[in-house]
């Protein structure tokens, strides 16, 4: 459903904070919610060097949170969730590994007491699943990896924490062309606004686990997705993890994993296209819940969800004076 506002509404989204225990250390994190107390639960993880904003359009969708509790979080030293008050946290350069974030992950459900949780995440949000199925499969319904691939090398760049970079600009517009060009160009600007809200160094450290702590190239045959189901969907335009990445992880997994293809978007399907990307991910849900009649198919395309796709925006540069 199309977000449709005016003067005086008030979105239904509510902002706490919970305290999860990470590494034996307390972490204040903040997250955003909404949908029924005793719906399903859907934790959503933003991507590399972002925050939950990237979910807000989800947050809001009605045709979802009328059956799902959608539930999005800022990881600690991302968005709201600062770093932990009692570690003099200054002291070393921030740095993500596999092990911190499925710690993370699992803690921050087991403290908000979510029952059988579905897990989805972008980017290095979508690489994590694969972890999560291998070390955490009993704690999941399902698991769905957007933009996920086995291995994402190429990216702990250390110009893109810099003295003499902005770095604030440069991880801003590192990331516009992995967006579709026919993402309207209001909220593919959006997704770059996010990205200029990160704290320094924390984009770098997020990308450490991205393309060097996460290979699981020679371990597929470990991540136990017949416990539970895995989705890999990548998009069209996403040159990082493509899908015929996605395909490839899928297959090197086995039973319980399904790939499938996000036709005419990117890399951020949640926050370039919203609208478009709501429709698919319902498709995604509905395989979940077992309210899908048929099997999902090996591409969505925007037609099948019913979606007009936008005139293609311009490209970034601007002509030479």
């Amino acid at each position: 459903m199309a977000e449709t506002y005016q003067q005086g509404d008030v979105e239904p989204i509510d902002g706490s904070y919970v305290h999860v225990d990470v590494g034996g250390v307390d972490h204040r994190i903040y997250f955003e919610e909404n949908g029924p107390e005793d719906g399903i639960p859907l934790l959503c993880q933003h991507t590399a060097g972002n925050n939950c904003q990237e979910w807000r359009h989800l947050l809001t969708n009605e045709d979802v949170t009328e059956e799902f509790r959608v539930i999005a979080h800022d990881l600690p030293y991302h968005g709201k969730s600062v770093p932990p008050t009692t570690q003099e946290w200054w002291t070393d350069d921030y740095t993500m590994t596999a092990e911190r974030f499925t710690e993370t992950l699992v803690n921050l459900a087991d403290a908000l007491e979510l029952e059988d949780p579905i897990y989805m995440g972008s980017s290095m949000g979508g690489n994590i699943a694969l972890e999560l199925a291998d070390w955490y499969p009993e704690r999941f319904r399902a698991l769905i990896g957007l933009e996920c691939g086995a291995h994402s090398p190429g990216f702990y760049i250390d110009w893109l924490d810099h003295p003499e970079v902005n770095t604030t600009e440069v991880n801003a517009y590192a990331c516009w062309g992995l967006m579709a060009p026919q993402s309207p160009e209001g909220t593919r600007r959006e997704t770059m606004y996010l990205y200029e809200q990160g704290a320094t160094g924390v984009f770098k450290g997020d990308l450490y686990y991205y393309s060097v702590d996460h290979d699981y190239r020679d371990k597929l045959d470990q991540v136990n997705a017949d416990e539970c189901p895995l989705y890999i969907a990548n998009g069209e335009y996403d040159y990082l993890t493509t899908p015929e990445d996605g395909r490839q992880t899928a297959a090197g997994i086995g039973e319980g994993a399904t790939a499938i293809e996000f036709a005419e978007i990117g890399h951020f399907p949640m926050s370039e296209h919203p609208e478009l990307f709501n429709a698919y991910i319902q498709e995604v849900l509905a395989d979940v819940t077992g309210d899908r009649d048929e099997e999902l198919p090996d591409v969505l395309e925007p037609d099948d969800v019913g979606i007009e796709l936008h005139q293609q925006g311009p490209a970034r540069e601007k002509p030479a004076e």
